[in-house]
């Protein structure tokens, strides 16, 4: 299974940041804001998806477009870029991040190894136009 990454093109913001952050760093502040928070879980749901259904996939420049606002947003807390890179890229983030969105999917009608139930739930967040499923398209 491939590394979860809250952004999938999360990297792509990586040029602007020279050096991470060190592992120790208190992340409760970015943890703490609605926005950061939600945006985060519903790209995390639509990685999930997009990796456990063959069928449905991820709006690259969408994604990247959310991801840079949300930089935008976390900079204009007080974060720097660094610090938001690294808690994007922290590992303990990105698992933190996959234990909230394994039981949101679960209770959505996931079930571990059925690829069409990802699937399904995936078409049923484009059809209600969520977060994650604004970050999904189906060919």
């Amino acid at each position: 299974m491939k590394k979860l990454r809250i952004f999938a093109l999360a990297s792509v913001m990586a040029a602007t940041a020279t050096t991470s952050m060190a592992s120790a760093q208190d992340y409760a502040p970015l943890r703490d804001d609605d926005r950061m928070h939600s945006e985060l879980l519903g790209a995390s749901i639509a990685y999930l998806i997009d990796e456990n259904c063959s069928s449905l996939h991820l709006r690259k420049l969408r994604l990247l477009n959310k991801a840079f606002s949300l930089r935008k947003h976390a900079m204009a807390l007080g974060f720097t870029s660094k610090e938001v890179m690294a808690y994007v890229d922290s590992k303990s983030e990105q698992d933190r991040f996959r234990a909230i969105a394994e039981p949101i999917l679960a209770k959505r009608g996931v079930n571990a190894g059925d690829e069409e139930s990802y699937c399904a739930v995936g078409r049923a967040e484009i059809e209600k136009g969520s977060f994650a499923g604004s970050l999904l398209y189906e060919r």
